[in-house]
């Protein structure tokens, strides 16, 4: 028959029994549920400078997240830092808020000493994995990641 509803008729007991059923079936998710950890392995070119790293392709929603994935205003620094490299030889650098690294992995390669840091833990375990993937052989203690605290 077109329009028939059925209704349930229960007492006060009925109607706190399946309110509990339905709490039972409530599916909690961890942070982790919402970190986007999809990341690819990018080539990026700065005059004969090459650098392979893991970075998102797109950006994240969080604005504590944003370092997983390179900026272009870290391009154009980057193919700046390329073009004046004598500049920074024998220098020592600490980079705030190094992201995936690609700016301090290129000074890694014309500095003596770098340090990187940022203050995300999900950023800093990319970063992390960026700079094992660029240790230079000639100066494996060239490079560093740690974590900045702003309190």
């Amino acid at each position: 028959m077109i329009g028939e509803r059925e209704f349930t008729v229960m007492n006060a007991q009925e109607k706190r029994e399946e309110e509990e059923e339905e709490e039972e079936e409530i599916v909690c998710l961890d942070e982790s549920f919402f970190i986007n950890d999809d990341y690819k392995s990018t080539t990026f070119t700065f005059g004969p400078h090459v650098l392979q790293l893991l970075c998102l392709q797109s950006a994240s929603t969080d604005f504590d997240l944003t370092g997983q994935l390179v900026w272009p205003g870290a391009m154009l620094l980057n193919d700046y830092l390329s073009k004046n490299a004598e500049m920074l030889k024998g220098c020592s650098v600490i980079e705030l808020g190094s992201g995936v690294g690609v700016t301090g992995i290129l000074c890694g390669r014309f500095c003596r000493q770098v340090l990187l840091t940022d203050h995300n833990d999900e950023v800093l375990k990319i970063l992390k994995k960026n700079i094992e993937l660029h240790s230079p052989s000639t100066n494996p203690n060239c490079c560093a990641g740690e974590e900045i605290n702003s309190k």
